[in-house]
């Protein structure tokens, strides 16, 4: 079980959808009141960003294409992904 997994199951939010593996554990901000979870788009370019070698626009496009995109066929209770507004 990895952590995430751990988290959810501690929190009682078992069903809840979430990008699978470690690469963007530090960008879950919290959940929803239905219970998806919420990330930091920022903080998941950033993660890409020194976690994989990739330049900042390498990350986003990345990201865009290969998770992003995915979020609709992850059911309903797909994770939020958050941007800031600054």
């Amino acid at each position: 079980m990895d952590r995430v997994e751990e988290l959810l199951l501690d929190n009682d939010l078992e069903g809840t959808a979430y990008f699978t593996g470690d690469d963007y554990d530090t960008a879950i901000l919290g959940h929803t009141d239905d219970g998806r979870l919420v990330y930091s788009y920022e903080k998941m370019v950033e993660w890409l960003v020194e976690n994989d070698n990739m330049t900042s626009s390498d990350a986003v496009e990345w990201l865009d294409y290969n998770t992003i995109r995915a979020i609709p066929y992850m059911g309903e209770k797909a994770p939020v992904v958050v941007y800031a507004l600054y």
